[in-house]
């Protein structure tokens, strides 16, 4: 018998209607089973997804930065420039303050930008903006005056002379490059930026791919604003988060498996973190996590090799330059006795009035309140090595943050002061990963699967796009 036309098509679209779930079910399923490969191949490389996101923000932060609008920016680009040239001590002095001389041209473009940043911060209500500024530099040029007969002039430093040549490697690069092809200030600043992006990135990342635990807690911290930004402009900050982040990491590694860890590594790292900022040597209390107590005489060579360079190195760099912490600014406000600013005085002086610097620390402290970042992860280590990880980050994010009080109140407040005088809250991002991992070895419990991938990813998104909207907003809009 044969069958009409009609009836075979009707039969094919019944056959087909009878098969469409199906089909929808098995790419529903295909779809899935694709976003679940994208998504374990997300959450097994942190660092791949920092990498990304800190280069991305990064770049675009370095871009709608204005030139030297970075906190204390000029400062830290005349002790790089100085570095740059060769000059490892600081060469001059001029009225007690330390500084270098700058080529006359480099001087009246550095002059330009820092009475832009006061025109910009005095004109935003009527309107002033970047954009009219960068006009104005474009048509800019040296005025000879009475300085004509002076091939270069004094630039101080402004309290950036203790900073080693450590926190600021790739921006020495950038600087050396930049002077060899005579770029111009802005396209030199813009170069040092984006080197040392890359490179303090590249030394985060290492840390989250090395460390066993708290990857994610790792990206979100690396990833906050204040994190990002100090890495995309020219500052010490930078340079000492990911130091701080790549000892954290190799101490946590060689507590979590003892066979993985070795000495020399522990060694660099705990070097370039105690020489990127002072109150960073604290951090050599995490050469206690890798092993039991008992085991410490042992092990004592390979403990002195980790700890002795920085230990070292660090007070004498401070002895080497005769740093100050710029407290001429204070005397600018009103006249304090020099002896208020000199750490040995106030030494004395906390030994005969035991409870002013406690006091003066906690007036500070109450005005910025609770900033601890609390993670949720099971870390997987055993009852013992769980108590010594938790005790020792605990007492060295405790130890930074005394210590960088202490400094300031020796070097930096006046006695009829309060509180403990410049202290700022970036300074306190350094101590979040060792307060996160403390926490984390106290709750010890676990969050559900994937949900601190997405907390970080989704953090970091945000962070990323209210930072750079916010510059924008602040300096071009």
């Amino acid at each position: 018998m044969c069958m009409r036309p009609v009836d075979v098509h009707a039969e094919a679209a019944s056959v087909l209607v009878s098969q469409t779930p199906a089909i929808e079910t098995s790419s529903l399923k295909r779809s899935r089973n694709a976003l679940s490969h994208i998504w374990t191949r997300v959450g097994l490389h942190p660092a791949t997804v920092f990498v990304l996101f800190s280069l991305a923000f990064g770049f675009l932060v370095s871009f709608v930065t204005p030139p030297l609008r970075g906190p204390d920016e000029i400062s830290h680009f005349l002790r790089i420039y100085a570095y740059a040239r060769g000059e490892l001590l600081p060469a001059a002095e001029v009225d007690g303050r330390k500084g270098i001389f700058v080529e006359r041209e480099l001087y009246h473009q550095l002059s330009f930008f820092r009475h832009a940043g006061e025109w910009f911060a005095t004109g935003r209500e009527r309107g002033v903006r970047y954009g009219q500024i960068m006009a104005l530099y474009r048509n800019f040029s040296v005025t000879l005056d009475d300085e004509l007969d002076r091939p270069s002039v004094f630039a101080p430093f402004a309290g950036t002379e203790g900073y080693t040549p450590v926190v600021y490697a790739p921006y020495i690069a950038g600087a050396t490059i930049g002077r060899l092809l005579r770029l111009d200030l802005p396209e030199m600043l813009l170069l040092m930026r984006l080197l040392g992006l890359a490179a303090f990135t590249a030394v985060a990342a290492y840390a989250i791919a090395v460390t066993p635990i708290m990857k994610w807690p790792f990206v979100l911290i690396a990833l906050l604003p204040v994190s990002l930004y100090n890495r995309s402009v020219l500052s010490a900050d930078g340079a000492a988060l990911s130091a701080a982040l790549a000892i954290t990491a190799v101490c946590l590694r060689q507590a979590w498996d003892l066979g993985a860890g070795r000495a020399w590594e522990r060694s660099l790292w705990m070097t370039l973190c105690t020489l990127s900022k002072q109150p960073q040597i604290v951090f050599m209390i995490l050469e206690l996590t890798v092993s039991r107590l008992k085991e410490l005489p042992r092990r004592w060579t390979s403990a002195a090799m980790v700890v002795l360079p920085g230990l070292i190195l660090s007070p004498l760099w401070v002895i080497a330059v005769s740093a100050d912490i710029a407290a001429w600014r204070l005397q600018g406000e009103a006249f304090h006795p020099p002896e208020h600013f000199d750490p040995l005085w106030k030494l004395g002086y906390m030994w005969d009035h035991p409870f002013h610097f406690p006091l003066a620390a906690w007036n500070a402290l109450s005005g910025w309140g609770d900033r601890l970042l609390v993670p949720v992860q099971r870390l997987q280590l055993d009852g013992a090595t769980r108590a010594r990880v938790a005790v020792m980050t605990g007492l060295a994010a405790l130890g930074y943050v005394v210590l960088v009080y202490l400094i300031f109140f020796l070097t930096y407040t006046p006695l009829d002061v309060d509180h403990v005088r410049g202290v700022q809250g970036r300074y306190f991002v350094i101590a979040l990963p060792l307060a996160a991992i403390c926490v984390a070895a106290v709750i010890n419990r676990e969050l559900p699967e994937g949900m601190p991938a997405v907390i970080a990813i989704a953090g970091s998104v945000i962070a990323g796009i209210t930072t750079v909207e916010a510059l924008r907003q602040a300096h071009w809009h």
